[in-house]
C-alpha cells in the first residue's frame, strides 16, 4: 500500500515510499513499531542465512505484540516494512548489483529505480521521519582503523545525533576503532549505553571491548527512560546489548580481523566495501563461528528491543503523533496563522527628566507589563479578530501565568509551561521621551521552545497560512521550522527582534527560506554586517514615496538601505523596514526582476508614550496604533 506520508524527507517524493497498511495503523494508534535494517540482508550474510535471519527476528517482534518494519528499497521505492517474498527478493538480489544505501545513497538509488539495502544511517532516516523510536540491528558502523588520518567515519555515527531513536545492537563492529568511535559518539552528543554489563562496552562477537560505557541500565524500564528523555535532546541512543554467549576468544577474533584487513589492503578494497568483505572474510577465516555469533547477537538483540518498546509505550502517557494522524485529524476549514517566538514580563522604567548617568536620583515610574516579540504580534493578530495559534515557553510562576492571562483573547493551550525554569522578563531604561536607551534580560526560557515542541503542534503548522518566527527562537528549531514550511509551501515571516539576535538566520543559508522580513533600519544594518554567503544583487529599482514626506530623508534612507535590501530580496520577496518616526520601507521583489521601494511616512503623534513593542505592532511611538501600518501587516499574514 502507497503511504500518504508528505514529510518524509527531503530525499524522497510523495510517490516513492510505500509504507505496509500494519505499520501505518500502529503508528495512527501509536503502538509500538521496531525498524530493522535490510543490508543485514543484502551484504551482511550469504543466502539463505540472510533471509532466515531476517524473518527470525520479525516473528520474534511480532511475538511480543509489536510490528517490524524492515526498511528497504525495491526497484527505486522506499519499502517501510515487508512481506516475505519482497525479503526474499532482497535476499537474492544481494548476488547481483544492489546497493548499499545510507543517507547520500537515496537520490541515486531511486532515480534509477534500483534495489538497495539500507544501511544503519539510511534506515534511521526513513524510520525518523516516519516517527519509528526503536531500530533493533547486529551492530552499527563507526571510526574505521586509522580513520584519523582517512577520515574514514561511518554515517551511521552523525545520523544518530539528528534522531531520537534507540538503536539497540551489540555495540561498535570489532573491525572497527571502537575508543574513536565512542569519542566521536560523545562530540556528536549521542547516548551510549550498555545493557546488564557493568559497565563493559561490548564488542560485537565479544562481551568486553577493553572500554567502559558512560552509561549502564540494568531493566527495560530504565532503558526505556533513556529513550523519554532522549526526547528533549533531539539525539538518539546506542544501547550496547553483549553477546549472550561468545563462541569465538577475543585474540582468535582480533588475529583474524587483522587477517582480513590485511588481505582487504592487498586487494585495494576502499569505502563502503570494506565492512562486507571484513566480515565475509573473518567468517571464513573463523570457519563460519563469527557468522553463527551475528546471527545469535541479532536475535537476542530482537528480544531485548521488544522488551524495552513495550515498556516504553506503556510508560509513556502520550506519544508524539505519527503525520498520518496529524493528517486525518486535520480541520481543513481552519487556517490559523502560528507565531513561535519570545514571551517575557517587562519591567519598564521611564524617567521623568534629563537623563544624567553621574550617580544622582533621577524621578521616574515603573510599570509591569507582558511583552516579548512573539507575544506582541499574537496579541496583536488577536485582536484583529484572527484565530491565531501561539507557541512560545514561560515559567511555572506569576509573570508566567500573567503573560498567559494577557492573552485571553486567543488560544493559550499550546503554551509550554515549565517547571524548572524561570519566565524570561527584561528591564527597558525609557527617557523622558520614552524612547528606550538600554534593556537587561533573561532570555534562558526562550531555549525551551525546542525542536520537539514544535514536533508535537506539528498539526497547527500543517493548517497555517503562514507560520512567523521571531529572534527568540534558536537556530537549530529555526531551521527545522524553515525547513518544514519551506517543503509544505508555507510561508515563513521572520520577525528580527532585536539587533543582538537578528543575524541569527543569516549565518547559514536558512534565511533563504523566508517569504517576509521586517527588520529596523539598525537590524538591517547588523545583518548587512553578518551575512557570510555570497549573494547577488543585480536589480534595478523603482522608488516611490506614498503620502508625503521630506525627501532628503527618503533620499537618505534609500540609500542606507537599497544595497543590503536587493541582497537579501533575491531570496526574500519581501521586506518590510521600520524606520520609527520615519515611517516605513517597504521592498518587494517584482515579476519583471526588479525592486518596488515604496517609503510610507510616519504619522506626527506629539504625546510619545512609549517604542517598546511598537515595531511588533507596526506602531508610530505613542498611545494610539498607527491604522495604516498595523491593518497592512494583518492583511499580509492574512493573505
Amino acid at each position: 500500500m502507497k503511504g500518504n506520508f508528505k514529510h518524509v524527507c527531503r530525499y524522497f517524493s510523495r510517490s516513492s515510499i510505500d509504507v505496509t497498511p500494519e505499520v501505518k495503523n500502529a503508528l495512527n494508534n501509536q503502538k509500538p513499531v521496531i525498524a530493522l535494517e535490510s543490508a543485514l540482508i543484502t551484504h551482511g550474510l550469504p543466502y539463505p542465512k540472510n533471509v532466515e535471519t531476517a524473518l527470525e527476528m520479525e516473528h520474534i517482534i511480532k511475538s511480543h505484540n509489536i510490528i517490524p518494519a524492515t526498511i528497504g528499497i525495491i526497484n527505486g521505492r522506499v519499502k517501510a516494512g515487508m512481506c516475505p517474498e519482497q525479503i526474499n527478493v532482497l535476499g537474492l538480489s544481494a548476488e547481483k548489483k544492489t546497493f548499499k544505501v545510507s543517507r547520500r545513497d537515496f537520490p541515486y538509488v531511486l532515480s534509477q529505480g534500483l534495489n538497495g539495502g539500507t544501511t544503519v544511517s539510511g534506515t534511521l532516516v526513513v524510520a525518523n521521519a516516519l516517527g519509528i523510536r526503536f531500530f533493533v540491528t547486529g551492530g552499527i558502523g563507526g571510526v574505521h582503523i586509522d580513520g584519523q588520518n582517512s577520515l574514514d567515519i561511518s554515517a551511521d555515527l552523525f545520523e544518530l545525533s539528528r534522531c531520537a531513536i534507540m538503536v539497540v545492537s551489540a555495540g561498535i563492529k570489532s573491525i572497527l576503532d571502537i575508543g574513536r568511535t565512542l569519542e566521536y559518539l560523545e562530540t556528536v552528543g549521542v547516548c551510549v549505553a550498555s545493557y546488564d554489563s557493568n559497565g563493559e562496552f561490548p564488542a560485537f562477537y565479544t562481551k568486553q571491548s577493553g572500554y567502559q560505557s558512560v552509561c549502564n541500565v540494568t531493566s527495560p524500564y530504565e532503558a526505556a527512560g533513556l529513550l523519554e528523555q532522549c526526547q528533549n535532546t533531539g539525539s538518539g541512543v546506542l544501547l550496547a546489548v553483549p553477546i549472550l554467549e561468545e563462541k569465538i576468544k577475543k585474540t582468535e577474533i582480533d588475529k583474524a580481523i587483522e587477517n582480513a584487513r590485511q588481505i582487504c589492503e592487498k586487494q585495494g578494497i576502499m569505502g563502503k566495501n570494506i565492512t562486507p568483505f571484513v566480515l565475509s572474510e573473518v567468517s571464513r577465516l573463523t570457519k563460519g563461528l563469527s557468522m553463527d555469533t551475528n546471527i545469535s547477537l541479532l536475535k537476542n538483540n530482537s528480544l531485548v528491543g521488544s522488551k524495552i518498546a513495550m515498556e516504553y509505550y506503556s510508560k509513556l502517557s502520550s506519544t508524539p503523533k505519527s503525520v498520518f494522524e496529524v493528517k486525518k485529524s486535520l480541520k481543513k476549514s481552519t487556517k490559523s496563522p502560528v507565531v513561535i517566538g519570545g514571551s517575557n514580563v517587562d519591567y519598564v522604567l521611564q524617567v521623568d527628566e534629563d537623563l544624567k548617568l553621574d550617580g544622582r536620583m533621577l524621578a521616574g515610574q515603573m510599570k509591569r507589563v507582558s511583552g516579548g516579540v512573539g507575544r506582541n504580534i499574537a496579541d496583536a493578530l488577536g485582536r484583529f479578530g484572527h484565530d491565531v495559534c501561539f507557541l512560545t515557553a514561560v515559567g511555572d510562576d506569576s509573570n508566567g501565568r500573567s503573560i498567559i492571562e494577557s492573552l485571553d483573547h486567543i488560544k493559550t493551550d499550546r503554551i509550554a509551561v515549565v517547571g524548572d525554569q524561570s519566565t524570561s522578563w527584561c528591564v527597558v531604561f525609557h527617557d523622558r521621551l520614552g524612547d528606550c536607551m538600554a534593556c537587561i534580560g533573561d532570555m534562558e526560557c526562550h531555549k525551551r521552545i525546542t525542536i520537539d515542541m514544535i514536533k508535537k503542534n506539528i498539526d497547527a503548522l500543517y493548517q497555517s497560512p503562514l507560520v512567523v518566527v521571531d529572534g527568540n527562537v534558536c537556530p537549530e528549531t529555526m531551521e527545522f521550522i524553515i525547513g518544514f514550511c519551506n517543503e509544505e509551501n508555507i510561508p515563513v515571516y521572520f520577525e528580527t527582534t532585536d539587533i543582538a539576535v537578528a543575524s541569527k538566520p543569516f549565518y547559514s543559508d536558512m534565511w533563504k527560506g523566508f517569504s517576509f522580513m521586517s527588520p529596523n533600519l539598525k537590524e538591517l544594518q547588523e545583518i548587512s554586517k553578518n551575512l557570510t554567503a555570497e549573494v547577488s544583487a543585480n536589480y534595478a529599482i523603482k522608488v516611490s514615496i506614498n503620502g508625503g514626506g521630506e525627501f532628503d530623508t527618503r533620499d537618505r534612507i534609500m540609500n542606507s538601505s537599497k544595497d543590503i535590501v536587493c541582497k537579501l530580496i533575491s531570496h526574500i520577496p519581501v521586506i518590510m523596514v521600520t524606520l520609527g518616526d520615519k515611517g516605513l520601507l517597504l521592498a518587494s521583489r517584482q515579476s519583471d526582476d526588479t525592486v518596488s521601494l515604496v517609503h510610507y511616512p510616519s504619522q506626527k503623534i506629539e504625546t510619545p508614550v512609549s517604542v517598546s513593542g511598537a515595531g511588533d505592532w507596526f506602531q508610530k511611538k505613542g498611545k494610539s496604533v498607527q491604522p495604516y501600518y498595523s491593518r497592512r501587516r494583518v492583511d499580509l499574514v492574512a493573505e
